[in-house]
């Protein structure tokens, strides 16, 4: 079965944001805020484990799905999204601890929250165009494109530390993720 927008582009018309902004923008703020509160149980060494998400920690992970999320709050007014995933490293590296990942989520996840309380209602009015390195889209569709980056690596991670014993809060329910239409496989 053809979703939306791949059944719009084979069409040839525009593709519509697969669902309301305003939406997305807090689907991401609970996705973020239910990570952080996990990361309240991870300690430095797991912190560091390879995942089986390409071998990449815990750590890694954070930074690659939190920190396009200051970019993106930031692109709403500049219309310019400069993620470039290459840098993560140098940006994993600085952060020495758990507590220093924990912070620099919490920073993000706060700010994404200012940036909703600040700006949502104004999410489905206006789709300003953004440039990225991938080039020019709708910000409704980096949004919603976030948003799934956001849940895809939040249920790696949860089903990561699940299997290493941790005993995470049920912050977010299996049907919730089933929502963000992500892969049957996790990794």
């Amino acid at each position: 079965m053809l979703h939306v927008s791949q059944l719009a582009t084979w069409l040839g018309l525009p593709v519509p944001p697969s669902e309301a902004s305003t939406r997305a923008g807090w689907d991401i703020l609970g996705l973020l805020r239910a990570w952080v509160e996990h990361l309240e149980a991870v300690d430095d060494t797991l912190l560091l484990e390879p995942t089986p998400s390409r071998e990449r920690s815990v750590k890694e992970l954070t930074v690659n799905t939190f920190h396009p999320l200051a970019l993106l709050s930031e692109a709403w007014t500049s219309a310019d999204f400069g993620w470039h995933p290459e840098d993560d490293a140098a940006r994993t590296e600085a952060l020495q601890d758990a507590a220093a990942v924990r912070r620099f989520a919490q920073r993000i996840a706060d700010g994404w929250n200012v940036f909703l309380l600040d700006e949502g209602a104004a999410l489905d009015d206006r789709d300003p165009q953004v440039r990225s390195p991938r080039g020019t889209l709708p910000y409704s569709t980096l949004l919603t494109s976030q948003r799934w980056h956001v849940a895809f690596h939040y249920r790696q991670v949860t089903v990561f530390l699940a299997a290493r014993g941790l005993d995470l809060p049920s912050v977010l329910s299996p049907e919730v993720l089933e929502t963000f239409e992500l892969p049957r496989d996790v990794y």
